[in-house]
């Protein structure tokens, strides 16, 4: 058991395993890897029984391996798909397949003839963060917030957006973060209606909208957060957009528990968006999970209409509303998700900030 009283993470896989009637599991995804084991090296192979944890390496990661798995076999290899053959497993063996080539599979099932394969979706076993998890991300969280905060005196007029995203990522290395949590974005003026505007050299002009999405990384696990600053004084079409995003953000927030479906708590944001004239304007999903991967399961989504958040997940809610030609805005925080509500772990401020 974990420390918290939780199953650790390659306990429940093993109880997920036996309740699906598998005998095995491989797994290659790097992420799901350091997840199961807290094995940080690339180019391996993880393969759990009930009665074995097997990590297969090669020379480069052995000690690595043996350091922060210890829990583990270490197995070094000269062929990964030869030292798996060297397992003579037989029966129903899982695979985690979306990580798999289809080349490796073929590989794999040459190797071990006289196994039954069965894809296997192991990703949501990660909506349910345990004490530990939470405290990592909650950890990649403030790095974010503290960041952002040392970022606001540097906005001048004129920078470029490369820039910005410069300082905000060397901000967050400076801080203790291990990697950015995903590629920065910053977009400003109309290409804040991009929702995924990679920053470029464009300079920061008076009357901008300016959205910084960006997250830290603390001991693997990830945070996500958007802002939208104007540059000068907000003209009445931004200080309007801008309302209706936060009055939804904060719509999203107070709707979410758990037991709902992520479904529900979009449709009542989109509502809301389209009640006040931008419906045609927000396109994408209300939120999604975070954790190791920036996304991961559960979605607050039209796409998904079945899944519910359990206590414990980590989601964001970002709405946001993008007009082509003028510009956009999206305010995104970070949550835990409770029995009944959510608590929020983004700190930085919300209202309307406008750079003099």
């Amino acid at each position: 058991m974990g420390g918290d009283g939780y199953l650790t993470p390659i306990e429940r896989l093993i109880v997920l395993l036996r309740d699906e009637n598998l005998k095995g599991i491989f797994i290659k995804g790097a992420v799901s890897i350091r997840y199961f084991t807290g094995f940080t090296g690339g180019d391996s192979l993880l393969y759990v029984d009930s009665n074995h944890k097997i990590i297969i390496t090669d020379s480069r990661y052995i000690l690595q391996a043996k350091n922060e798995a210890p829990d583990c076999e270490i197995v070094e290899h000269n062929g990964m798909w030869l030292e798996a053959g060297k397992l003579q497993l037989s029966g129903k063996i899982a695979l985690d397949g979306d990580c798999f080539s289809y080349s490796e599979q073929c590989a794999l099932a040459a190797a071990l003839p006289n196994v039954t394969w069965e894809n296997f979706d192991i990703v949501a076993l990660r909506s349910v963060k345990t004490t530990l998890e939470l405290e990592f991300i909650t950890q990649a969280v403030a790095l974010s917030d503290k960041a952002f905060a040392q970022l606001i005196p540097y906005v001048k007029e004129g920078m470029s957006e490369l820039a910005l995203a410069a300082q905000l990522e060397f901000n967050m290395r400076k801080l203790g973060s291990e990697e950015v949590a995903f590629s920065t974005i910053v977009a400003s003026g109309v290409r804040s209606a991009l929702p995924h505007g990679m920053p470029t050299e464009k300079k920061v002009a008076k009357g901008d909208f300016i959205t910084f999405d960006f997250g830290a990384t603390y001991k693997g696990y990830r945070s996500d957060i958007t802002r939208t600053l104007v540059m000068g004084e907000a003209a009445a079409w931004q200080r309007e957009v801008y309302d209706i995003v936060l009055q939804a953000n904060l719509l999203g927030e107070n709707s979410v528990k758990a037991g709902i479906t992520g479904f529900e708590v979009d449709a009542k944001v989109r509502k809301f968006i389209a009640d006040n004239g931008y419906g045609a304007y927000f396109g994408h999903g209300l939120g999604h999970g975070v954790g190791m991967d920036i996304h991961e399961q559960p979605v607050l989504s039209r796409r998904d209409t079945k899944t519910i958040l359990p206590v414990n997940a980590v989601v964001t809610i970002e709405p946001g509303i993008y007009i082509p030609g003028k510009g956009g805005v999206r305010i995104e925080d970070t949550v835990v998700v409770t029995q009944d509500g959510c608590h929020i772990l983004t700190a930085t401020p919300k209202q309307l900030l406008e750079i003099s």
